[in-house]
């Protein structure tokens, strides 16, 4: 039962911060617009890095997170087969 719950708190996790990464890669304006619960943004300010150079900068971090969900994923379910 307890590892029940716990892959389904990695399952959870992990979900929210694909659909955080994903939202930050696609439009970092409509990632400030995220509610607060599910967006972690720190000190990042929608004026600083909702446009221009903060935006790549938010940008680049969603990428970054989306690959590392893949590459993890990729290595964990398909390479080790």
């Amino acid at each position: 039962m307890l590892l029940i719950l716990g892959w389904m708190i990695f399952a959870l996790t992990v979900s929210a911060i694909a659909v955080n990464a994903l939202f930050m890669l696609i439009s970092p304006r409509h990632w400030f617009a995220l509610p607060d619960w599910i967006r972690a943004q720190g000190t990042l300010t929608k004026k600083d890095f909702g446009t221009g150079g903060g935006a790549i900068q938010v940008r680049t971090a969603g990428g970054l997170a989306l690959g590392i969900i893949i590459w993890v994923l990729y290595d964990a379910l398909l390479r080790h087969r």
